[in-house]
C-alpha cells in the first residue's frame, strides 16, 4: 500500500513539471519590443473601422480626399483635443479597392500643438524612438502614421506607403 501511494504521488509531480514545462512553451517565442505590443493594442482598439460604415456611424469626415500613398483621411473632431490617445486615433486612413469600396489601412494620430508657429518638440507616442512624427506647416499639427492594416515596406510607422499608388 506504501508503494502504491508512493507511485501516486510521484506520478502527481511528474504530471504537475509536465504541465508547469507545457505552459512555458511561450519562452521560446520572440519577445515582442514595447512598441509592438502598443501597435497590437492599437489594431484591436480600431478593429472595428476595418467596415467603413463604422466609422461614418462614429461621425468621423473625410478631410483631404485622396493623398497618394495615403489614401483618405477620416477624422473624428472629437478627437481632435491636441492630446495624444493611443487608443483613440484622430484619423482612419482608407483607399478604396477596384470595386470602390473603402478599405481600411492605416491610423493617423494629428496633434495640433498650443503654438502652431512655434510646435516644439513631437508628442511623446508609442514607446522607443521608432515612431516618425512629422510637423506638417501647412495644417499646423503633428502627424504620426501606424500602418496598421495594410503593411507598408518603409515600416510602420513611415509616413507615406508605396504599396498606394498615386
Amino acid at each position: 500500500m506504501k508503494t502504491l501511494n508512493y507511485l501516486k504521488g510521484l506520478s502527481l509531480i511528474a504530471a504537475a513539471i509536465f504541465i508547469i514545462s507545457c505552459s512555458n512553451d511561450d519562452d521560446n517565442q520572440p519577445q515582442l519590443e514595447a512598441w509592438e505590443v502598443e501597435v497590437n493594442q492599437l489594431k484591436n482598439a480600431t478593429s472595428q473601422f476595418v467596415d467603413f460604415n463604422a466609422a461614418v456611424d462614429e461621425g468621423r469626415i473625410d478631410v483631404s480626399g485622396y493623398v497618394p500613398n495615403m489614401g483618405h483621411h477620416f477624422l473624428n473632431p472629437a478627437f481632435a483635443d491636441g492630446v495624444f490617445e493611443m487608443d483613440k486615433p484622430e484619423i482612419i486612413l482608407y483607399v478604396p479597392d477596384s470595386n470602390g469600396i473603402m478599405q481600411m489601412v492605416a491610423v493617423e494620430y494629428s496633434i495640433i500643438p498650443a503654438d502652431p508657429d512655434n510646435p516644439g518638440s513631437p508628442p511623446e507616442g508609442f514607446t522607443g524612438d521608432l515612431d516618425q512624427w512629422h510637423f506638417n506647416e501647412m495644417v499646423g499639427q503633428w502627424q504620426l502614421h501606424v500602418w496598421t492594416i495594410l503593411e507598408n515596406p518603409d515600416g510602420v510607422f513611415a509616413p507615406f506607403n508605396p504599396a498606394i499608388g498615386d
